[in-house]
């Protein structure tokens, strides 16, 4: 089937370079939307009404009885009010950490891009390496650890990410936050760099110290920021692998035991789903859980995009929205009345709007300290239970909807803790690096290697005696597959959306940047169900799919940009020889943008050298698995009594390596002004 579909994608690719109707070329991409986003959204829509288990034949339907079922599970309620405020708390560290960093990397010079190339090794190492290294440095063997050696002689005590619950959340947080820093920080230097360079001259001149600086950048990128920030939110309520790696579901919270889920501190959304893929087999309530889950991420990502809509309309949006959000949350997680009381409230401002504005911005101000002022009081009562997630949602989205100005204190950092605080991350992530030297030049299985017993053995053991070359080759097919299937899709779509005269193409992007955004462990396990019936498992090819439909929304805002910048007369010319769009497109376009298209090329080789949960669903044939599971059955999950980190930290390196000089070969477009948003991609 695998081999059928990359047929049919070919054909109808020769098909629109010589068809004689430009719409054609929409055809190739159209396939793949198809088959990875629509259908298999529709389908799980569905099935979630049957009985449908993996041995039966033919479907029961059972009405809304799934439903029932997810809505009633309060391990699912628990696991959505941790997921939420673990999202709040890393992406709002994530852009705090990023902002000030980028502000202080924003010019180009050579110690600026010796800091940032530091930054990027925590961004390029892939997270199943850097996630299982940190899971070796912090547990390892518990209080031998390398971490808890350093805890024990500083402090006195240990931290145990197995028992502790709190440690647990902590510790995922906070590396969660540092492999998330490397990407922000880059996008945000790439905002900064619409600012005039003549904006921080003047404000020297006028004495303005850091925190002005700081709140005048802010001023001048906000309108990218702010949507930033939102879809970075709706993209952490869909986190699995890092709380998968690291700390599996965490340990046991209090009152986390109940009948259809055990949740514990590190038990996110997207983990449970995936715990409920491994043990459930009725694909009717799979598909239930998965559009419930669905739909409590569609509110994040409604308020994403409502932070892009101008005023009053803005206002009107999110006022209707944190109501909907704290409505749902009375509804859904019964934690008492206030969050209907404040729903009430957000519903009233909506007839102050656009005429009482004064009225309105100070009453919406007193509804955010209230909701947020009863959510730390209910946490404060009854602890993990008393997380009210639409606080999470409406408080941010309300203040920085009406842009809510704070007074500014006018000061400054010292110029040696600014100096040093931009070689933090990076100093972290070659610390995490030279721990992944060390365990891959050990001699012995073991977290803390002894510097008198390295040897290079561990290296030809993984890459001969376990095939660890076949591993790599699986890597290389994916990304070749993903490539293909990027060019044929991909770059013909994106140079007829460039020309903007198709109703048609608008509504595919529509749908490319719905599934790019929204696209998730709620969205996979469905496509995994379609993917059975359509002989799609276990096959290079159907993982190279997704990994190509997750690189489709970058490529095509970033080519049809270009596509629309050359000039039309080309065009004219060609048209004037008889050239039909699809050979203008192949024999004009293509050799013009070759630059841009080997720069996506490599960002789609590098997500296939990265990509881990795809093939952890799609994948269970070990002749068959690529790079990123071949590692992380060194690791395994924490608990596991067959780790091997030595031959871990070997098979890390030899992956490791090929990505630096990636990441290396790719700095050189960090500073340009034409660099915009980045992509999402699952994580």
């Amino acid at each position: 089937m695998a081999g059928l579909f990359f047929g049919i994608t070919l054909i109808l690719f020769l098909v629109a370079m010589f068809s004689r109707r430009a719409i054609m070329m929409a055809l190739p991409l159209l396939l793949i939307v198809m088959l990875v986003i629509v259908l298999p959204l529709i389908w799980a829509f569905i099935i979630s009404f049957f009985k449908y288990g993996i041995l039966d034949t033919v479907p029961r339907i059972v009405g809304l009885h799934n439903y029932k079922l997810a809505f009633q599970d309060s391990g699912l309620r628990l696991s959505f009010k941790i997921t939420s405020l673990w999202a709040f708390l890393k992406v709002s560290l994530e852009l705090v950490i990023s902002f000030y960093l980028a502000i202080t990397l924003r010019k180009s010079s050579v110690l600026n891009k010796a800091a940032l190339l530091l930054i990027g090794l925590g961004w390029f190492m892939p997270s199943f390496i850097s996630v299982s290294a940190w899971r070796a440095f912090i547990q390892g063997y518990g209080s031998n650890s390398p971490f808890n050696l350093i805890c024990n002689l500083m402090f006195g005590t240990n931290l145990d990410i197995a028992t502790q619950p709190l440690s647990a959340f902590i510790v995922t947080l906070l590396i969660s936050v540092w492999l998330s820093i490397p990407m922000s920080t880059m996008i945000i230097i790439a905002m900064l760099q619409s600012v005039p360079g003549d904006v921080e001259d003047m404000l020297l001149i006028d004495g303005a110290k850091d925190s002005v600086i700081a709140s005048i950048f802010f001023g001048q990128v906000r309108y990218l920021l702010i949507p930033y920030y939102f879809f970075q939110l709706a993209r952490a309520f869909k986190g699995f692998s890092t709380a998968f790696l690291l700390s599996g579901d965490g340990p046991l919270l209090p009152g986390g035991f109940t009948p259809r889920t055990i949740v514990g501190a590190t038990s996110f959304l997207g983990v449970v789903l995936y715990r409920k893929f491994s043990f459930e087999d009725d694909y009717g309530i799979l598909s239930a859980y998965s559009a419930v889950v669905g739909a409590i991420m569609l509110l994040w990502l409604v308020a994403a995009l409502s932070s892009r809509v101008e005023v009053p309309k803005r206002h009107r949006y999110v006022m209707l929205l944190a109501a909907v959000s704290q409505f749902f949350s009375g509804c859904y997680l019964k934690i008492g009345m206030w969050p209907y009381l404040i729903a009430a409230g957000y519903l009233f401002t909506l007839f102050l709007v656009p005429h009482f504005k004064k009225t309105f911005r100070i009453l919406s101000a007193i509804l955010v300290a209230f909701d947020a002022g009863l959510c730390l009081y209910s946490i404060n009562i009854n602890g993990w239970k008393g997380i009210n997630p639409a606080t999470f949602l409406s408080v941010p989205v309300v203040m920085f909807s009406l842009r809510y100005k704070m007074p500014i204190i006018n000061f400054s950092v010292p110029k040696g803790i600014k100096s040093s605080f931009k070689w933090i991350p990076g100093i972290i992530s070659l610390i995490i690096l030279l721990y992944i030297v060390l365990l891959a030049l050990s001699g012995k299985n073991t977290v803390l290697p002894k510097l008198a017993n390295l040897t290079l053995r561990n290296f030809s053991i993984v890459f001969f005696n376990h095939r660890l070359w076949l591993n790599l080759l699986n890597t290389l097919k994916i990304a070749l597959y993903s490539a293909s299937i990027l060019f044929m899709t991909a770059l013909p779509f994106s140079y007829l959306y460039s020309r903007g005269k198709f109703k048609t193409t608008s509504l595919i992007m529509l749908v490319v940047l719905f599934g790019g955004v929204y696209t998730g462990m709620h969205t996979l396990l469905p496509l995994y169900m379609l993917f059975g019936r359509l002989n799609l498992l276990n096959s290079l090819m159907g993982v190279a799919m997704v990994v190509a439909n997750q690189a489709v929304p970058l490529t095509v805002i970033t080519m049809s940009s270009f596509f629309s910048k050359i000039p039309r007369e080309f065009r004219e010319v060609a048209r004037l020889e008889g050239m039909t769009e699809g050979m203008y497109f192949l024999e004009i376009m293509l050799p013009l943008s070759l630059p841009i298209i080997s720069g996506i090329f490599i960002y789609v080789l590098v997500s296939s050298w990265n990509a881990f949960t795809i093939p952890l669903i799609f994948i269970d044939k070990s002749e068959l698995m690529p790079f990123s599971l071949k590692v992380f059955s060194y690791a395994g999950e924490i608990g596991s009594f067959y780790t091997r980190w030595n031959l871990f930290g070997a098979a890390s390196l030899i992956g490791i390596v090929p990505l630096l000089f990636l990441y290396k070969f790719n700095q050189r477009f960090l500073y340009s002004k034409n660099l915009a948003e980045g992509g999402m991609t699952y994580e």
